[in-house]
């Protein structure tokens, strides 16, 4: 192909006005493509540059932004039919490229592809990592990045992010709340979720949008124009909604208030569903979610969720449906004389409707789950999901990367043992299928809660590996921090090596309780008997302990506390022995991702020497030690001054545009009336503890923040 006679050329140049409002560290050269003539992939690709960061783009006609360079690499670009979807090849090495592929997935997924085979890591919505300058790689180096012309084809056909937007995360001011205008950043995002090769996004409604009025109506215009975005780059775009309200405790928009007559319950979900689906809001699938902790009857589920179905329908005709598989061993029914989880149910529904298989936290299908929700594992949910696979019925898998509430990054705490739980599942469902010779899995979509602390890390690495699963889930960490050389690869074998002591004793050791927090809200809740996350041994129950069972927890979890502390500061400090050759990039500007690695990993290390120390000083109390009691304690109070340190750090260096949302008081839609790390701002978590185990012990009337969620 002569690559001079086609008439179109798009030339990558290094400038920050390539995506207003992002953050590129530091400016990459040129990359020039040359795409075939009168081809879609035209109209795709000027899209897919613009919101590039690290490099400007210019057309062969004249139109520049960012400059111009004599220098580039070319890529020949043509729409393909390679006998698959979404699949690409590319072939070249030096300065000279040839990429084929569908269009629109497929040539944005190849060209992310080269751009990661240069240097660039597409890490955070809001900020990439782009090279100081193109490689000219050589023919090995370009077959080991997989630029051999081989054809990439996606593992599971629907992979997928959910943003949780009944938490004030990013997501939430940037696809719902319409009055922020932030609808550039929802398009970055957009676009970041191809960059890791997605095909879908979906977020829950909430349940402002039925007030009508000019909110509504701006709502529908931004929500428009984000769809519109979406589908033209390729997405599939979805909405979730809930089905009852007496089970919905957030602000979610729910279908019906409660069971009653058909047709009046058929008329309440179509009044809800034409506010937020039809033809001016052209939604491609809806996500039917059933709450939390409350159930209904059985016939009177499946009565309406067949509703949902069939009105759906009339209101967004051929629109996918899919449903959650919640978790929660304390909510079971009796169905045709069988015992099962409430949320099993769905799959006696008559409707075409996809069952997606839910687990909570970093926990996984395949090993111990701490007891979460009640749950010692999540075996009943695995099981499910295999006959489902040996049925040859549809289904996805729906796990989390984040738990907000209390655990993990409002603490704040980092933990990569994420993207190791992630891949287990990936895998190990691909592997038991493979052996069993059943159908692989085919929707793969990850429920998000927030990206700051190095949370983005886990959504990355979770949505390319449902595309290409890696054969090591460490290789997600070398690929990240491969740009950075040797370094880098240190940087990543301390990361790897800090995930497999967090699962050694948060997973294997059950510790998680203890590195999370508390708020007073899960205490009353489990007077109920109602559990979320797992629980603790409490220090009034320490106190309330015989000297035998006293010493047997002294020497089992406070020893494994003090265990995992000293392991924790073991990582840290090969982090932080990395600084001087990572702290900063090659321009001289500052290392953040090297910078948020080390905060991260530093603050974690704190909270378990922190929650280690309270442990000891209750378990001294107890034994009449008051010498050693208060020597913990005050180890205790530096290990918060510490991490108060890190967050300050963190903090100040937040990726969003606008990071007070997410660390002050707003009012937002949500039924929490603050951004998602507020918590971890104030380190209330940390107080709470340390004031509730002085007064159990000191008998002192130290005031005990809540630490509540829900502050309306």
């Amino acid at each position: 192909m002569n690559s001079a006679a086609l008439p179109l050329a798009l030339v990558l140049l290094a400038t920050s006005a390539a995506c207003p409002g992002a953050v590129q560290e530091p400016p990459a050269t040129v990359l020039r493509l040359v795409v075939t003539p009168e081809s879609a992939a035209e109209t795709i690709l000027e899209g897919y540059v613009q919101t590039l960061t690290g490099v400007g783009w210019r057309f062969s006609d004249g139109r520049t932004y960012g400059g111009d360079s004599s220098d580039a690499l070319t890529v020949e670009v043509s729409e393909a039919d390679l006998g698959c979807v979404e699949c690409y090849a590319i072939q070249g090495f030096g300065d000279h490229y040839v990429l084929r592929g569908d269009v629109p997935l497929g040539i944005q997924y190849g060209l992310t592809h080269l751009l990661e085979a240069e240097g660039f890591r597409f890490f955070h919505p809001e900020r990439t990592l782009a090279p100081a300058a193109m490689a000219l790689l050589t023919v090995d180096e370009a077959v080991a990045q997989g630029l051999d012309g081989e054809v990439v084809v996606p593992q599971t056909p629907v992979r997928g992010l959910h943003l949780h937007t009944l938490h004030p995360i990013e997501g939430y001011y940037a696809f719902w709340e319409a009055s922020r205008g932030r609808g550039d950043q929802a398009r970055r995002i957009i676009d970041w979720v191809i960059r890791q090769r997605g095909n879908m996004l979906q977020y829950p409604a909430l349940n402002d949008v039925l007030a009508g009025g000019g909110t509504a109506a701006l709502w529908r215009a931004h929500t428009q124009e984000l769809l519109d975005y979406g589908h033209a780059r390729g997405l599939k775009m979805g909405l979730g909604v809930q089905l009852f309200s007496a089970s919905n405790l957030q602000l979610a928009l729910n279908l019906v208030d409660s069971f009653g007559e058909e047709d009046a319950m058929q008329a309440q979900m179509r009044e809800r569903l034409e506010a937020v689906l039809g033809p001016e809001l052209n939604f491609d699938h809806v996500n039917l979610s059933f709450g939390e902790f409350f159930g209904s009857e059985p016939e009177e589920f499946l009565t309406a969720v067949e509703l949902a179905y069939e009105t759906a329908q009339d209101v967004a005709p051929g629109i996918a449906m899919s449903a959650v598989i919640h978790v929660g061993d304390d909510l079971t029914v009796e169905y045709e004389g069988e015992e099962l989880l409430y949320y099993f149910l769905v799959q006696f529904a008559d409707a075409p409707i996809v069952p997606w298989v839910h687990t909570v936290m970093y926990y996984d299908l395949f090993e111990d789950a701490g007891g979460a929700y009640g749950h010692d594992d999540f075996s009943e949910h695995r099981a499910f999901l295999f006959e489902r696979l040996a049925a040859g019925e549809p289904v996805g898998y729906f796990p989390e990367s984040a738990y907000w509430v209390a655990y993990d990054n409002p603490v704040p705490v980092w933990l990569p043992l994420y993207v190791r739980s992630r891949w287990l599942d990936i895998s190990t469902i691909a592997d038991r299928a493979a052996q069993l010779g059943l159908p692989g899995l085919g929707e793969h979509v990850l429920f998000s809660s927030g990206w700051e602390w190095g949370y983005w890390q886990q959504d990355v690495a979770t949505m390319r590996a449902a595309h290409t699963v890696p054969a090591d889930w460490g290789e997600s960490f070398r690929w990240m921090f491969a740009p950075f050389g040797a370094p880098g690869d240190a940087l990543a074998e301390a990361v790897i090596a800090t995930a497999e002591t967090q699962h050694q004793f948060l997973i294997e050791g059950r510790l998680g309780a203890y590195l999370g927090g508390r708020d007073g809200s899960m205490d009353v809740a489990e007077d109920f008997g109602i559990v979320s996350q797992p629980s603790r041994i409490d220090f009034d129950d320490v106190l309330a302990m015989g000297g035998a069972d006293r010493a047997t927890f002294a020497s089992t979890t406070a020893a494994e506390l003090d265990a995992f502390a000293t392991a924790l500061w073991g990582h840290f400090s090969a982090i932080d022995a990395l600084g001087p050759d990572l702290a900063t990039l090659s321009d001289g500007t500052p290392n953040r991702w090297y910078a948020e690695v080390r905060d991260g990993a530093e603050v974690t290390a704190t909270r378990a020497a922190f929650i280690a120390a309270v442990y000891r000083g209750v378990l001294a109390h107890a034994d009449g030690d008051a010498a050693n009691r208060d020597a913990a304690f005050l180890q205790a109070d530096a290990s918060r001054l510490q991490a108060r340190g890190a967050v300050d750090r963190r903090h100040a260096d937040l990726h969003d545009p606008e990071p007070e949302l997410l660390t002050t008081p707003n009012d937002n839609a949500t039924i929490y009336d603050f951004g998602y790390l507020l918590r971890a701002d104030t380190l209330c978590y940390w107080d709470r503890d340390l004031a509730r185990a002085r007064n159990a012990t000191l008998g002192t009337d130290e005031a005990v923040p809540g630490c509540a969620l829900v502050t309306r």
